[in-house]
């Protein structure tokens, strides 16, 4: 089962998801948020897959949500399930959950970092989370999560400045567990993929819930304030300036 934009392959008890619409640096639609929750509750049920392996086409992990989609939901709200149905999976995902970045990872492609078990990164690789820039807030419980990886003074710096942080600075903030040359970011997460995939099933998901067990309520009660206040920016007027300023200079 795959669609136009997010391609499944199963192989080796390795899910691979690849976001493909590197045309546009695999931004984000409100469709492909709809087929990435529904390949995680699929790979979640399915006894084939062990472990489920994230990466984009192309040079760019993703540049994260589709700005046109943005102004779309703030015309209307309830277009947004998609969105949190896809975050509340990601963020609950019972089975080991391993990303491979390339390029730019923006947005939700930077965030949805913090809830893998394994994340490997290209030196030259960029992390950006512009929601402040953007007039919104923090999103997939970045605001709870990483101020704990990172310290409160690096989280605002990095969530509300907007600093960009390249693959090794990553690595340093604890962020990625490995970083490897440009092109190599895949062949090296599926190489962990495999190792994870040899290792005792229910082992593996036990000890995942063991580890993330004491921190999950507050989770999913940051991802549900975010999404609230997140929803009521989309319509305020420094959004609307922001994504009109974006949309001018795309299309210089």
């Amino acid at each position: 089962m795959s669609s136009e934009h997010i391609v499944e392959k199963i192989e080796g008890g390795v899910q691979f998801l690849r976001l493909n619409r590197p045309e546009k640096k695999n931004a984000i639609t409100l469709d492909m948020y709809q087929m990435l929750g529904d390949f995680l509750h699929a790979g979640e049920v399915n006894r084939e897959v062990k472990v489920t392996l994230i990466y984009g086409q192309g040079e760019d992990f993703t540049a994260g949500n589709d700005i046109n989609e943005f102004i779309s939901i703030a015309q209307f709200p309830d277009k947004m399930t998609s969105t949190l149905a896809f975050l509340q999976i990601l963020t609950s995902y019972k089975k080991p959950l391993i990303a491979a970045v390339e390029g730019r990872a923006v947005g939700i492609g930077a965030t949805m970092l913090l809830h893998c078990d394994l994340v490997v990164a290209a030196r030259e690789a960029v992390l950006k989370f512009p929601f402040v820039q953007l007039g919104l807030v923090p999103e997939a419980a970045s605001s709870h999560l990483l101020p704990r990886l990172i310290g409160h003074q690096h989280a605002f710096e990095v969530l509300v400045l907007g600093e960009e942080v390249t693959g090794l600075e990553a690595l340093d903030y604890k962020l990625v567990n490995k970083v490897c040359e440009s092109g190599e970011a895949v062949e090296l997460a599926a190489q962990l993929a495999e190792k994870v995939s040899a290792l005792p099933r229910e082992a593996v998901e036990l000890s995942k819930d063991l580890l993330k067990y004491r921190g999950q309520d507050d989770v999913q009660m940051a991802l549900m304030r975010e999404a609230r206040i997140f929803k009521d920016r989309l319509k305020s007027r420094e959004a609307h300036a922001a994504f009109s300023a974006f949309l001018s200079r795309s299309k210089v």
